[in-house]
Parts: C-alpha cells; structure tokens; sequence
C-alpha cells in the first residue's frame, strides 16, 4: 500500500507513529506495585572487553526485571555462574564475577562485579590423521577459523567441528570420529584445541537404493545423485544430492542416509516421500495507490503431476474491484494467469513454462486489457547460483478510458489509441551469490535482462530494451549495508504498456508508486489538480540502506532502517543525467514476522520538486508493505 499527497505529510506521520505505536506496545513491562520488592536494574561494574547488553541477555535476573518481579537469590547465583561461563567461553579463563543485591525502599538492583583477567589465545593440535595426500593436514586446520595466537572464542570452536570433521569425511572416511577437547592453561593464557581424529578405513559408495517413488519422478532423482556407485564417499556430495532433491519441489520428505557397518564399501539408501498433489490458496486484501481505493482476491489452485509425472500446472486468479479517487465510479481489474511447468525439459535442471493469461488493469493514464501468452525456457549454468533464462511473448491489449489530463498528441504519442500487439524475444541470466534469498546479510546479486520486441515475433512494434541490475550486501557487525543499481533503456518503437515507471516502496520512496516518471499535471474538471504518470524510455533506480536490529518482540525481530534512494525516468536514455537524480532520505521499520518482513517506510525528498519535475510540490512519501525493498 502506498500513498502520497503534498497536502498528507501529517497524515503520514500521524500513521508511521501508529505502526511505532503498536509494535512497542507488546514490549511494555509489568508495572510494580507500592510495598512490593520489584528489580529495578541490573548493572555491571568492571567489564571491558564484552558489553552490558551481551551479558545482560540470557539472563534469569533480566527477565525478572522486564517482568516486574523481584530478584531471586538462588537465580542471582545462577546468573553468576552464566556470566563466568560466558566469559570462558570468550577465553578469559581466569574471570571472577561476584554479585550482590542493593535495595533502596522497594526497589533493588542486582550488581555484578566482574574481573576479566587476561584473554588467552589459541593454539590448535591435530593428531590421527591418515597419510593420504587427499587429506593434507592444512585442509583440516583451515576449517578452524581461529588463528594461532589469535584470542579464542568458544562459539567459533562449536561450529567449526562439524565442518573440520567433514573434510575428513569428504576425503572418503565415512566412518570418521573426531574427539575435540579444550583446555585452558591460566598460565600461560593459551586455549589449547586439540583435534584428535579416528578415521577408520577410507571408504566408496556401494549399492544406491531409491525407495518411495517410481517411473519419471525416479529418474529425476537418479539424475540429481551427485554420487554413484564406486566414488570416493563424500558427505558434501549428500548434502548436494538431498539439497537438489528439495528443489524439485516435489518431495515433502527426502533422507539419504548410509548403511550401518564400518566397511570400506558404504551401501546408500534415498528414501523420498511425495508432496500433496494438490493445493488451493484463497486470499484478499485491501490496497490504496494514487488512483483508487482497491478491494482485492486471490485464488489459486496448483496440481502436480498432471498432465505427466513430470509436469505441473498452476492457475492464478486475481480480482479485484476499485473505487477511482477522482470521483468518477467503480471499475474492476483482473490478472488471470495458467500455467504448465516441465521439469528436466531436454536436461537435467531445466524447466520449460507455457503461460496464458487475460489482464484487465487500470493505471493513472488509461486502462488496459486484452490476453497474453508466453513461452519459457530455464537453464542451470555449472552451479545453483548461476541461470540463464529465454522466452517469447505476445500480447493483444486495447485501451480505454485515457485521463482527461492527456491532450490527444499524447495520446498518439503514446499509442493507446489503437491496439496494441506485441511479440518479443526475451533473453536473462542471473548470478545469485547471496547467503540467503529473503534476508541476505552477504553476498552480490547481479542480473541481465535484454528483449527485442519484432514483427518477426508477430507483433507490430520494432524495439530493445536492456535492463540490468545489481545488489550488494555486506555487514558490519550486527548492521548489514545493502546497495542495489539498475539501469533501463527502451530503443526503437516503445509500447505503451513497455515503458519504465518508478517510485514506490520498492523503488524510489521519496515518491507515490510509479510516480518517478515523465508526467503530465493539470486542472481537472471539478477543480482538482493532478498529476498522471506515463512512463519513459530511460531508466535509473538506485539505493543504499543501512539495516539495524533493535529488539526482538515475542520471537520476531524489529529493525530500524535508514536510506537513500536516487533515481529518474525519461522520455529516451540519452536524457538520464546522473548530476541531476530525484534524490530521497527517509527512516523505515522492519517487523521479521513468519510471512517475511513486515515494512513501514517514510521517504523525504531532497530536491527537485519544481513544476516541470515528478509529483511536483509533494515532500513526503509513506509506504507499508511487505518484504524488503531489495
């Protein structure tokens, strides 16, 4: 949802509180009652090298606290043991905590007083490994990722012995153990970690069995082994296989796990079990953009395996009835979409995609409708991470109810005053590098997408459009920094319903939805005055944001956002200027809920807000929606 008026900055102050408002309330604490002991704070004295919110949290006494209630001696003394595990989990080995409880009246405060010690270092020993040049004992120590003579952390310790434990097991030793000690020497402050492996005999994969399924779906599991019968056994190449599996999408279910024993030749069971053919999605929701107040449905319906084992065939319908904010009625929309995915289309990872659909949809400048149809084609390259994308389209729309605010040379101009038929070639590959797809804290996104629309593909317009795209995010501490850049540019004979629009809350939030874009503002006929977005040629979109945790309410975390957002849209490419972007800053909070994160955004305008620029005169934008902005 998403809204923006010169004349509603207070209104869209007045709702960001509110959302502030609502979401604090849950974290309110228990008030104290007069004549009753209640813990009033927790304080540390002496700490230097870990802070009071690292301390403080997991701890009994605090959740006292946030509840009103009074400290509890044998909790405080429990607590303090915490804090000298804490502390010699971080390698300070030699830490004391004391604590005591002051009062004053009905309230206390618990106070521990803390004295660090020194810090030890590492020093890391390996021992019983084979002398096999596969397993270089170098290859072991890199997955400790704590140097010699660098401070020892324990957590760090934890997690890397499982991916110490499977190198040795990916170099063949199915049966391999690892016995990791630690031991502090006060001394000499060194965190001795001593690895000490029983390896067994370097093993193979034996027979593979695959249970639960037949037909197709069996040979796209065999298709998706990373291992056959006679390879050097290797846990990596089980993960790969069960994570390939998943992605099939049509196991709810899959285990591959070996024989018992301690051969030297490993038999491999892959137990699968089929999803639910059949699923039913019902939804709705209201919306508001800068035409209309908007009732929306959806429904949905997807069967798996029909019309073939391999197949799936996908129905999407979503209707929706608007309330136009010019006064000039009711008007229903519609997007209607079926379509048939192929797995393992020719090879192995591949899905091919045939889609029909009928779109009824009204913008600021006219309405559109009519049926469309597109062919896909999706193809793995080398990785996971890498795609390349191919496809054809072609779509009838016509057009009506063009604003009062489009002279009939625009109207021309645009070409909404005839059919519209257009077919095009489309062409992407993409490179994922993301540690996750939702939330990513590291990594880079890039993606390519280039279409030529020709009357060789049926269509009536000659044109090509290049659009690429990149996103970066790295963190600095608990803060991740995201940054994403995309360009766009339309060359040759422009379809209406091609042309670029930006603004919003994926977009540029200094701005209502779409209303970063080359535009015509007016006085309609009932005195009021507007502006209607029509879309450009050219196109830059661009932004970076800092995301903050700040609390965690019961389970989901809530984060402030900072950003800012720059970017334009022009009648032709060779307009873009890049020393004259619509700049925006703004604050936003992020609610992580179980359906994604849940986002409310206000956008300031730093310049251009001139007559002959976008949504002249207009400040301020609020947005709430759902997902990140990138």
């Amino acid at each position: 949802m998403t809204t923006s008026r010169r004349a509603r900055p207070l209104c869209c102050a007045v709702a960001f509180i509110a959302f502030v408002a609502v979401i604090t309330a849950c974290h309110h604490d228990r008030p104290h009652r007069p004549g009753e002991e209640w813990l009033e704070s927790v304080e540390f004295q002496g700490n230097q090298q870990i802070s009071d919110d690292d301390l403080l949290t997991g701890l009994a006494v605090h959740r006292a606290q946030k509840a009103g209630r009074a400290p509890d001696l044998y909790q405080v003394q429990l607590d303090t043991d915490r804090l000298k595990g804490q502390y010699a989990r971080e390698g300070f080995f030699e830490a004391d905590v004391q604590s005591r409880i002051d009062r004053q009246q009905d309230a206390a405060t618990v106070v521990y007083t803390i004295r660090e010690g020194q810090r030890s270092v590492t020093r890391v020993t390996i021992s019983g490994l084979p002398d096999d040049p596969a397993l270089p004992v170098q290859a072991v120590r890199a997955k400790m990722p704590i140097a010699d003579g660098a401070p020892f952390n324990y957590e760090i310790y934890d997690k890397a012995k499982v991916d110490v434990l499977g190198v040795v097991q990916d170099a063949g030793y199915a049966h391999a153990k690892l016995d990791a000690t630690v031991r502090g020497d006060v001394a000499t402050h060194t965190a001795f970690v001593d690895l000490v492996f029983t390896t067994g005999p370097k093993c193979k994969f034996g027979k593979i069995d695959i249970a639960g399924i037949d037909g197709d779906l069996k040979g796209a599991i065999v298709d998706r082994l990373h291992f056959q019968s006679g390879d050097i056994y290797s846990n990596r190449a089980i993960t790969r296989t069960q994570r390939d599996l998943y992605a099939l999408g049509r196991f709810s279910t899959v285990q591959i796990s070996p024989a018992d024993g301690d051969s030297d030749v490993v038999d491999m069971k892959v137990a699968v079990s089929e999803s639910a053919a059949h699923q039913v999605t019902l939804g709705g929701g209201i919306g508001i953009d800068p035409i209309s107040y908007e009732v929306r449905g959806r429904a949905g319906y997807e069967v798996a395996g029909w019309p073939f084992p391999l197949d799936k065939v996908t129905i999407d319908l979503r209707p929706a009835y608007a309330y136009l904010r010019d006064g000039s009625g009711f008007e229903p929309r519609m997007r209607a979409v079926t379509r048939l995915e192929r797995q393992d289309l020719f090879t192995t990872y591949a899905v091919g995609s045939v889609e029909v659909g009928y779109n009824y949809l009204a913008y600021e400048a006219f309405t559109e409708y009519g049926p469309q149809a597109q062919l896909g084609y999706e193809l793995r390259l080398w990785s996971p991470k890498l795609k390349l994308r191919a496809g054809y389209l072609i779509h009838r729309y016509d057009f009506r109810n063009p604003s009062e605010l489009l002279d009939p040379a625009l109207i021309q101009m645009l070409g909404i005053d005839h059919t519209e038929l257009v077919g095009a070639y489309q062409a992407s590959i993409s490179a994922d590098f993301r540690d996750h797809p939702v939330e990513p804290r590291w990594g880079v996104y890039g993606e390519i997408k280039v279409t030529e629309g020709t009357k060789y593909a049926g269509g009536d317009y000659d044109y090509h459009q290049i659009v690429p795209e990149l996103r970066a995010y790295a963190p600095i501490g608990p803060v991740v920094i995201a940054a994403r850049a995309r360009y766009g540019a339309l060359y040759g004979e422009i379809p209406p319903t091609e042309r670029f629009y930006a603004g919003g809350a994926t977009s540029q939030r200094g701005f209502a939805e779409r209303e970063m874009s080359p535009s015509v503002t007016g006085q309609l006929m009932d005195g009021s005055r507007l502006t209607v977005p029509y879309g450009g040629g050219g196109l830059i979109d661009s932004s970076i944001e800092a995301r903050i945790p700040l609390v965690t309410i019961k389970k989901m975390p809530l984060g402030l956002v900072t950003f800012l957002d720059g970017g334009d849209v022009t009648e032709r490419p060779g307009d873009l200027d890049l020393a004259n972007l619509n700049w925006a800053a703004g604050l936003g909070l992020r609610l992580l809920t179980v359906v994604g994160p849940v986002r409310a955004d206000v956008g300031y305008r730093l310049n251009r807000k001139g007559p002959d620029d976008p949504q002249p005169g207009s400040s301020y934008a609020f947005h709430l929606s759902l997902g990140e902005a990138f």
